[in-house]
């Protein structure tokens, strides 16, 4: 449970899937209207009712939040049907060609900026051929028709890549403002709500035989007498520590895994056993405590206390946290330099 720089482009997509479902379904079905019981074509206007209703189910899906990978694709592909459909057998004066040039952006939004160019690329082909053999073959019209056409269809495409690719970039510089600390680059407080959230809201499937919730528990580490280190040395030095200290935390697991929570403390998220937790809390404080930082002013030695609690789902933020807490100045009050666990502590037990 990590969180992505591309997550809101994806809830943006499905946002755009759901009411594109919609207004794309009453236009249809309006034109499936038009066409059996005004035009008499009754060809198109079933063709059009069929996939009016498909566009109406495949937003009710996603109202229900219960969009799939199939409905976007199924999307993209009675888009193109209906449309190509109508350009193909309709009269060209009808106008019915416009329709063509709203495709490439719908592909590019709904399937991204590459696929969404294979998409147009293949697409230009068959509309590119129907267009030349339709219009008038006076006064060179079809190569003005194909010269216009392709310009336009392609520009459109062009138009939304440039979006698209900015919205990309513009989501990554805000998911790391918002959910990573700009000294040490690892996550936030923020982010690690995010992760309390969505730990809170994962379905457990109540018929799956034998189910087991994966243990989670917290690793909360405090760096004992950080205060002094910057008092002697300096700030600047208490930050080069302080992103040492989280590349250490990053190197020993995964980086979606470390936050930095406040000045001096970090928390590691693992899914273990107590067993396991202890012994990877100890592994750590070894590690930091042979480890030597080193500044232009000084080598520096320093020591953690580390906290553990075990997630428990139900649990408030607060509640989340307090657990871990009271475990780490419980760490802090019997000497520092210890790992703790409720009323037992790793470097006791051992």
């Amino acid at each position: 449970m990590s969180i992505q720089p591309n997550s809101l482009l994806l809830e943006t997509r499905h946002t755009l899937h759901k009411w594109l479902s919609l207004s794309t379904g009453v236009i249809i079905l309006f034109f499936s209207f038009l066409n059996v019981v005004i035009l008499k074509q009754t060809t198109i206007g079933l063709t059009e009712a069929f996939f009016g209703l498909l566009h109406l189910y495949f937003f009710y899906s996603a109202y229900q939040g219960k969009i799939k990978k199939w409905h976007t694709y199924m999307l993209i592909t009675s888009l193109t049907v209906t449309i190509f459909y109508v350009f193909y057998s309709a009269d060209l004066r009808a106008g019915s060609v416009y329709w063509l040039i709203i495709l490439p952006p719908l592909y590019c939004l709904l399937a991204g900026p590459k696929l969404g160019l294979v998409y147009t690329i293949l697409l230009s082909l068959p509309a590119i051929s129907f267009l030349f053999i339709k219009s008038d073959i006076e006064s060179y019209i079809p190569h003005r028709s194909v010269l216009n056409f392709s310009l336009a269809y392609f520009l459109s495409f062009a138009i939304c890549y440039l979006y698209e690719t900015q919205y990309t970039k513009s989501s990554q510089i805000l998911h790391r403002m918002a959910f990573e600390d700009p000294l040490t680059g690892t996550k936030n407080r923020h982010a690690l709500k995010f992760f309390f959230d969505d730990f809170n809201q994962e379905a457990m499937d109540p018929f799956q035989e034998k189910y087991e919730p994966e243990e989670t528990r917290l690793l909360m580490i405090d760096i004992d007498h950080f205060k002094s280190v910057n008092d002697e040395f300096g700030h600047d030095v208490g930050d080069s520590v302080l992103v040492e200290m989280a590349e250490l935390l990053q190197s020993y697991t995964d980086n979606h895994h470390v936050y930095r929570i406040g000045g001096e403390e970090f928390l590691i998220i693992q899914n273990s056993t107590s067993t396991q937790a202890y012994e990877f809390a100890e592994s750590i404080r070894k590690r930091i405590e042979n480890n030597i930082f080193r500044t232009r002013q000084k080598n520096i030695k320093i020591t953690v206390s580390i906290g553990i609690a075990e997630l428990k789902r139900g649990q408030t933020f607060r509640e989340f946290l307090r657990v871990a807490d009271k475990n780490l100045y419980s760490a802090k009050n019997k000497g520092r330099n210890l790992v703790h666990y409720n009323s037992i502590s790793l470097s006791e037990a051992v």
